[in-house]
C-alpha cells in the first residue's frame, strides 16, 4: 500500500515539472528543473512589479521570505543566512573576510569542483598561505586522510559535502570535530547535497556552508545562500560593505534621515552582527520569489522523504549498472552515497568530441545526463522514477556502439 501511495505521489509531482513531459532528466547535478510553483512565483512577482502597479508586490520582503525558508530547511535561524547569487559568491565572501596571516594553511581535497578550489589558491597567492590537498582513496575521502594534513597552522578546511563527480558524501560531523580540535573553520560547498539530502547544519557542526539554488533545490539561476554560524559571523570582517550590510538600527536611522531631510552622508560603520553582513547586493526579487517557492515545495514534501527517495533511486541505479557490466565509481553504502551515480563503460571520454557524441546519443533517446570526471554522471532526484533509470540503461547499452 505504501509503495502504491508513493507511486501516486511521484506521478503528481512529475506533473508539476513540465520539463519531465519532454525528457528523462537525470541531470540535477548540473541544473535542476523548475516546478510550475516556482515558475509561477517568478511570473507573479514580475507582473506585480513591472506589468502594472501593485502596491502589495512592492511591499513584500522577498529577501526575508527566502531567508526564512532556507533557514527552515537547514534547521538554522534566519539571522545565520545570507543571500547570494551562487556558491562561489558565498565561498568568496567567507574567504575574503578572514584575517589571514602569512603561513596559514588551507586544506581541500583533490576531488573538489573548481568553485571550491580557485578561491583558496587565489587567497594563498595574495596572502602567502599554503593550500594542502588531500588525496582521495578510490574516490573516497576518509577522515584519516584529512587528519594527516591538518595541523596547528591550519586555519580552514573547505570541502564539498557531496563530490560533484563520484557523488561521495563526506563525513561532515567528523570533519567538524577535526577542525575544532585544531582551531580551524570548516567551510562547506553544499550545492550537491542541499535539496537532495537532509543537512541539519547545527548537528553537523559546520561553520559556514555556501550553496546555489539552481541544482537540487530546483530554483532559478542567479540565486543562492550562505549559512554562517552566528559566533563565526561576528569574528569575520567583510572586505567591503554597502547600505544593506548595516546593523538594522543604523540602517533605520540612515533611512529616516534620507527620507526626512536629515544628514544622511555620514559614517555609519556598524555592520550587522550576523550573516546579513555577507548578503549579496542588488537582489532580484522575482528570482528570490522563485527560490522561496522551490524550497517551500521541498519543505512540504519533507526533506527526510526526499533523501530516502534519492538514496533508493541511486541505489537501484548502482545495481542496474553493475548488472549491465558498467563500472560504478560511486560508493554503495548509503552513508557515503548521494543522488549522483558515476558510471564508466567502453567509451573513451578524454576527448571533447567523444563526450559530445555520447551526450548527443543519449539525448537522442530522450535521456539527459552529464559527462563529468571521465564518466557518465546520472543525478537521481525525488521526481525521477524507475522508468527513468531503465531508459537510461537502455540508452547506455545502445551507446556502446560509439566506443
Amino acid at each position: 500500500m505504501a509503495q502504491a501511495n508513493e507511486q501516486a505521489l511521484v506521478e503528481r509531482i512529475r506533473k508539476d515539472f513540465s520539463l519531465l513531459g519532454h525528457v528523462r532528466w537525470l541531470a540535477s547535478g548540473a541544473t535542476g528543473p523548475m516546478s510550475s510553483h516556482a515558475l509561477g512565483a517568478i511570473e507573479e512577482v514580475q507582473a506585480g512589479l513591472y506589468t502594472g502597479f501593485h502596491p502589495e508586490a512592492w511591499e513584500r520582503d522577498y529577501p526575508e521570505e527566502a531567508r526564512s525558508v532556507v533557514a527552515r530547511l537547514l534547521g538554522a535561524s534566519a539571522q545565520e543566512v545570507a543571500l547570494t547569487r551562487s556558491t562561489s559568491e558565498g565561498l568568496m565572501a567567507v574567504g575574503s573576510s578572514i584575517p589571514w596571516e602569512r603561513g596559514d594553511r588551507i586544506v581541500i581535497s583533490d576531488q573538489e569542483y573548481p568553485a571550491n578550489a580557485v578561491p583558496w589558491f587565489y587567497l594563498a597567492r595574495r596572502y602567502g598561505l599554503e593550500v594542502r590537498v588531500v588525496q582521495s582513496v578510490d574516490g573516497r575521502l576518509p577522515l584519516d586522510a584529512f587528519a594527516r594534513l591538518v595541523d596547528r597552522k591550519t586555519r580552514l578546511i573547505s570541502v564539498s559535502h557531496v563530490q560533484f563527480g563520484s557523488g561521495f558524501r563526506v563525513d561532515l560531523a567528523g570533519l567538524a570535530e577535526l577542525a575544532q580540535s585544531h582551531g580551524a573553520l570548516l567551510v562547506v560547498d553544499g550545492i550537491q547535497s542541499v535539496g537532495a539530502l537532509c543537512v541539519p547544519i547545527r548537528d553537523l557542526g559546520v561553520d559556514a556552508l555556501a550553496c546555489g539554488g539552481y541544482k537540487w533545490l530546483c530554483g532559478p539561476m542567479g540565486t543562492g545562500f550562505l549559512y554562517v554560524r552566528r559566533q563565526v559571523a561576528e569574528r569575520l570582517v567583510p572586505q567591503g560593505a554597502g547600505f544593506e550590510h548595516l546593523a538594522s538600527s543604523e540602517w533605520d536611522e540612515l533611512w529616516e534621515a534620507l527620507c526626512g531631510g536629515g544628514t544622511w552622508v555620514r559614517d555609519a560603520g556598524e555592520l550587522a552582527e550576523d550573516a546579513h553582513r555577507f548578503d549579496g547586493i542588488g537582489h532580484n526579487f522575482p528570482l528570490l520569489a522563485g527560490l522561496t517557492a522551490a524550497v517551500d515545495y521541498q519543505l512540504r514534501l519533507g526533506p527526510e522523504w526526499i533523501e530516502r527517495r534519492v538514496l533508493a533511486l541511486s541505489g537501484q541505479l548502482v545495481e542496474l549498472a553493475r548488472s549491465a557490466g558498467l563500472q560504478v565509481l560511486t560508493p554503495a553504502a548509503d552513508k557515503e552515497r548521494s543522488g549522483i551515480v558515476l558510471l564508466r563503460g567502453p567509451w573513451d571520454l578524454s576527448q571533447p568530441a567523444a563526450r559530445m557524441s555520447l551526450e548527443e546519443a543519449l539525448r537522442g533517446r530522450g535521456v539527459v545526463v552529464n559527462v563529468r570526471a571521465g564518466g557518465v554522471r546520472a543525478s537521481c532526484h525525488f521526481f525521477n522514477d524507475e522508468e527513468d533509470l531503465r531508459q537510461l540503461m537502455v540508452a547506455l547499452t545502445c551507446s556502446r556502439l560509439l566506443a
